[in-house]
């Protein structure tokens, strides 16, 4: 047998609003202010039954899978409008509307996250590379010095390159 009207809508206080559980009764039930304290009774007695916590449960579950389907959903649908535009962009040669697309594309999807890293002492990685990468970063190098500043910090901005196979 299911729950009755009342009681469904006890539940649905609890799990959409939020309520505590005395207030889910009040509400449910229509309960006047000079009889608050039977209601607290009622509504812990409630709570102790397991149909009425598996309902709670359920309708929990529910709205978490919903916004889960809403949030994926949303994102892939944005993803994809934005794709078009950069095709549609290409096509009229607006070529600054899609860059814009691609870089709320990538922004999206966090193709192009840039970071700023703090390394402190010795980095040792160089060592552990292939010629071919030692010899591709010594073609990057530019040849503008150094420049150390007064507390011994060298700034320097990098790429990272893909690993070879091995």
């Amino acid at each position: 047998m299911g729950l009755s009207a009342k009681r469904q809508s006890f539940c649905r206080y609890i799990a959409i609003d939020s309520l505590n559980p005395t207030e889910a009764y009040i509400k449910s039930f229509n309960v006047t202010s000079e009889r608050k304290h039977t209601a607290t009774e009622a509504a812990s007695r409630l709570m102790k039954l397991a149909t009425i916590q598996q309902h709670i449960q359920t309708l929990q579950a529910d709205i978490s899978d919903k916004l889960a389907s809403e949030i994926v959903w949303d994102r892939n649908r944005i993803v994809s409008e934005l794709a078009v535009n950069v095709e549609l962009a290409r096509e009229h040669k607006q070529m600054a509307a899609s860059n814009r697309s691609l870089e709320l594309v990538a922004k999206i999807t966090g193709s192009l996250s840039e970071e700023t890293k703090q390394v402190t002492g010795t980095v040792s990685v160089i060592h552990s590379l292939s010629d071919a990468v030692l010899d591709q970063l010594a073609s990057m190098a530019t040849p503008e010095p150094v420049t150390i500043d007064d507390t011994g910090t060298i700034e320097a901005s990098y790429k990272l390159l893909e690993a070879e196979p091995e």
